[in-house]
């Protein structure tokens, strides 16, 4: 089992490397301009969705999840903006650890994704904005007991509209995710060190249970702001297909074509610098024999940097 200590380090490594560079980015937008002080958060993520120079810690919590267990994923995140906040650079790694029932519990590093975010268009103290996002997601390597996420490339890309009315916000984001590489065949010999391409097997691979496929990812969310400080938000999420990249054959209740879900919560600037929000997200496939899992909880804690 992957010990925390592992995990906790590689955040440190984050926080300093992209604090090096704090001193040479600059903060997004004008203090006085109200689109620059509204934080728009994403419910499912717990992220900004403008460039910002920013970390951000997300815990999420799966309750009942297929494999009948409890999933805690804790997230470190750190991007720091440039061009007076039109492009950034950011990177993300995640921490699984799961509470199973008849088995012992276990935890495991995910998938590292280093990422960019661009402003293209529009005055950025406008009430309105326009960002390109994507992100590329690394193999987690063959070794399962310490790394999840797929051991291939993941490439991801959105496109994320936003407006800001008086007290509401309004965004939406449309992309998805797209494997970057082919399955490897497993010739019954994962850990001799031949490339399966130069591999001669003395046996045929067996039929992969699994196959790569395009994921359509679109959400969108409105926010309410009861003060400068203290924002609401509800939104939708709908994702196709079900299963992700990872694309089980087998076409059953266990697999649908589909996948949607809602959350609601509230988001708090505490500080000029510090922010938290809470969202509970809820899946609405509900079939009594297969769900994804039974509800979910997303907290995210950020800190700013750089000055206005």
């Amino acid at each position: 089992m992957t010990k925390p200590r592992n995990v906790t380090f590689s955040f440190l490594l984050l926080f300093v490397f992209f604090g090096n560079f704090s001193l040479y980015s600059h903060h997004t937008g004008s203090s006085d301009s109200p689109n620059a002080t509204a934080r728009f958060v994403d419910p499912f993520t717990g992220k900004r969705e403008k460039p910002t120079n920013y970390l951000v810690m997300t815990q999420d919590y799966y309750q009942s999840t297929r494999e009948n267990s409890h999933l805690f994923t804790t997230t470190a995140f750190a991007e720091m903006n440039f061009f007076d906040g039109r492009f950034a650079l950011n990177a993300s790694v995640p921490w699984n650890y799961y509470q199973q029932r008849g088995r012992e519990d276990a935890a495991r590093i995910g998938k590292t994704y280093l990422g960019f975010k661009y402003q293209p268009f529009f005055d950025l103290d406008k009430p309105y904005f326009f960002v390109i996002e994507g992100s590329v997601g690394f193999p987690s390597g063959p070794d399962t007991d310490r790394f999840t996420g797929g051991n291939y490339y993941t490439g991801s890309g959105f496109i994320k509209l936003g407006y800001l009315y008086e007290k509401w916000s309004f965004v939406t984001k449309i992309g998805g995710l797209n494997p970057l590489s082919r399955p490897q065949p497993n010739n019954l010999q994962d850990n001799d060190g031949i490339p399966y391409y130069a591999r001669k097997p003395s046996a045929s691979p067996p039929e992969p249970e699994y196959e790569f496929k395009k994921t359509t990812l679109i959400s969108a969310y409105v926010t309410y702001y009861l003060m400068p400080e203290i924002s609401l938000f509800t939104g939708l999420l709908y994702r196709n297909p079900y299963n992700g990249v990872d694309y089980s054959k087998e076409k059953d209740k266990a697999n649908p074509s589909y996948f949607t879900e809602a959350s609601a919560g509230f988001s708090w600037n505490f500080s000029e610098k510090y922010n938290m929000s809470l969202a509970y997200r809820y899946p609405l496939q509900r079939d009594r024999e297969y769900r994804l899992y039974q509800s979910a909880w997303t907290f995210a804690f950020s800190m700013e940097w750089g000055s206005d």
